[in-house]
């Protein structure tokens, strides 16, 4: 197998971050479009990280520099943790609206993911095996957890940006990283979602839809 070189351009003159970026970029959705093909054809127990790596034309160690495991590769970004700088531009960003600051984080996050319709469809029906599902659950749950450590860190460092000061920062942080959990979700697997439309407005667009939706709720 000849590798794919993502890394060639640090040898050209006249190289920039961005054409670097670009191709980072494309080498990483080549690995999701070939593990998602990979799985969707035959299941995920039985589809190897060699096989993704000979599918995408790319070696285990440039597989590991962008994947953790074979799980994150299927799944996408959204079962990734933030990296350390992530999590440091959160906490020290100048912003005044938390939820606004977190929709932001979790749209960079998210726009480094293949965005395109087939890997979409692909993970929808990968997700419909039940093993899959549990595990997709398992990295959610995960994920959930420690943004709502991250703005529980940040409402006690900044206690001034707590909508509902007599709360305690962590029951705040429950709500606000609930809020943001279940429209994330929607954003991402709603069945009229247009995959067109940058992560960004596409949460922006559930999170309207969930406020006025549960305007109306009485119980």
């Amino acid at each position: 197998m000849q590798e794919v070189n993502d890394n060639e351009e640090d040898s050209l003159p006249g190289s920039d971050l961005g054409l670097r970026e670009q191709k980072r970029l494309a080498t990483k959705h080549r690995i999701e479009d070939a593990a998602t093909r990979l799985v969707d054809e035959s299941s995920f127990d039985k589809v190897t990280i060699e096989e993704i790596c000979e599918a995408a034309g790319i070696s285990r160690r440039t597989f590991f520099n962008y994947f953790s495991t074979k799980e994150s590769a299927v799944i996408g970004a959204s079962s990734e943790p933030l990296t350390e700088k992530q999590r440091n531009d959160f906490l020290n960003a100048d912003a005044s609206n938390i939820l606004q600051l977190m929709v932001e984080q979790i749209k960079q996050h998210l726009e480094s993911s293949h965005q395109s319709q087939a890997i979409h469809d692909r993970r929808q029906r990968i997700f419909a095996d039940p093993d899959v599902a549990v595990r997709a659950m398992a990295f959610r749950k995960e994920r959930s957890r420690e943004t709502m450590e991250l703005i529980a860190q940040r409402l006690r460092e900044h206690p001034e940006e707590q909508r509902a000061p007599e709360l305690d920062p962590g029951t705040e942080a429950m709500l606000l990283s609930g809020f943001i959990r279940e429209a994330t979700w929607m954003a991402m697997s709603r069945p009229d979602r247009d995959c067109a439309l940058p992560m960004g407005d596409r949460i922006y667009r559930a999170m309207e839809l969930f406020k006025n939706y549960t305007k109306g709720l009485e119980w």
